[in-house]
């Protein structure tokens, strides 16, 4: 099992953001995440600066393109569910609580944030990340594979999972509830519960 990778950081040459400048790029990735979830790839660059409350000249400053703004939103998602299992799933003794509350958490940013889960709906019938996840970069998505990995195998040591599940099973996993989120379901959380009861230790046949 590889070794979980740090989060890349800036170049040693890279200027650090100043504090407005720092909170005007926040401002706008929140923005951008209300209209691409809205308007989808036709999202506009004004529209997400008037709704940022900045000037747009602000908005290609810190993202020239509109690609260059959904990268940041997803490394922003990634960074976020990187932190989420490092702090919250892999210190809980009970790595069946942590499961559930990764589901929990994970539909909740997909309710959210309908871009990420159109990104996660992406990897449906496959085992790998792909479509809009790919734009958190490789590095982002190796650490968070290589961290769920180190996750598995605890909840296999404690004999909490069934024995077949891999970390790998868990992109299509999300990637289902996000269906259901998707799909408009009031109460994707009853979802949740179905998905854990596949998870749980199979009885011998």
């Amino acid at each position: 099992m590889s070794t979980p990778q740090s989060a890349p950081g800036p170049q040693p040459d890279a200027k650090p953001l100043r504090a407005d400048a720092a909170r005007n790029r926040l401002k706008v990735l929140d923005a951008a995440r209300a209209a691409f979830s809205e308007h989808g790839p036709n999202a506009q660059m004004d529209d997400i600066a008037r709704r940022a409350g900045v000037g747009v000249g602000t908005v290609y400053r810190h993202f020239p393109t509109k690609q260059a703004l959904a990268q940041a939103m997803m490394e922003q998602r990634v960074e976020r569910i990187v932190t989420f299992i490092q702090t919250e799933m892999l210190p809980d003794p009970d790595p069946w609580r942590a499961l559930a509350r990764s589901l929990e958490f994970c539909g909740t940013m997909q309710e959210q944030d309908r871009g990420y889960a159109e990104a996660v709906a992406s990897v449906a019938g496959g085992t790998s990340v792909g479509g809009g996840m790919k734009e958190a970069g490789p590095a982002l998505i190796e650490q968070m594979f290589a961290l769920t990995a180190v996750f598995i195998e605890r909840a296999h040591a404690k004999g909490v999972v069934r024995a077949d599940l891999t970390a790998a099973d868990m992109s299509p996993i999300y990637a289902g509830l996000s269906a259901v989120v998707l799909a408009g379901i009031p109460d994707w959380r009853r979802y949740v519960e179905i998905l854990l009861d596949g998870l749980r230790p199979q009885p011998d046949r």
